[in-house]
């Protein structure tokens, strides 16, 4: 029996291959392609808050002022980015004002570039980074936060990937430093959820909250 290569922290790299469950969708070598419906994404705008903001001193009745902001949503494993750019769409709907900006993250160039094709094609603010999960790229964190500005990050990534070394130190720092991040179907063990969907199988992840 071949060797299983191990990451840094000892824990096995991620091969598709290995998967002892096959989400909906299709994949490659590396990874699966998953699919997200149109419900997960404005189930997920709302669970993560995408669109408004509320503002503590104008709640003294039971009202909430809903106020234009700038924020910048990172879908990690954003294959060809058709959630990412359907999810930037919704919010535009929700608030004109907000002008979300997207960032997608996948391994495959060939699906980032066909994102990146389709993200000019429909004008939504987006820009395409790859990115190899089995690559130890400890400043993958401080580009998204310092160079990007991310505020929100969705997560659709099976057990095996969100048990990596890499993913477990993006999404605890990311959270860490304020970032809202929201995972669908699977959940890492190592965040506490602050709010949740039963329904449509999403979790938040805000300490802000």
């Amino acid at each position: 029996m071949p060797k299983t290569m191990e990451d840094s922290d000892g824990l096995p790299l991620f091969a598709f291959q290995d998967l002892d469950y096959i989400p909906s969708g299709f994949g490659g070598i590396l990874a699966p392609y998953i699919e997200t419906t149109a419900g997960t994404m404005r189930a997920a705008a709302t669970l993560m808050r995408l669109g408004f903001q509320t503002e503590e001193d104008d709640k003294k009745g039971g009202n909430e002022t809903l106020i234009a902001h700038q924020e910048v949503v990172c879908d990690l494993g954003c294959g060809d980015g058709y959630f990412l750019i359907s999810l930037l769409a919704h919010i535009s709907l929700l608030t004109p004002l907000a002008l979300p900006i997207g960032l997608g993250i996948d391994y495959d160039p060939s699906l980032i570039a066909s994102a990146g094709i389709a993200s000019s094609l429909q004008k939504v603010n987006a820009s395409w980074l790859i990115y190899n999960f089995n690559d130890d790229r400890e400043d993958l964190v401080s580009q998204l936060i310092d160079k990007h500005q991310v505020t929100h990050m969705f997560v659709y990534l099976v057990p095996k990937q969100l048990a990596l070394g890499t993913v477990r130190r993006i999404l605890t720092s990311l959270c860490g430093s304020g970032v809202v991040v929201c995972c669908h179907k699977f959940y890492p063990e190592y965040l506490t959820p602050a709010r949740r969907d039963a329904l449509m199988e999403l979790a938040v992840y805000d300490e802000s909250s």
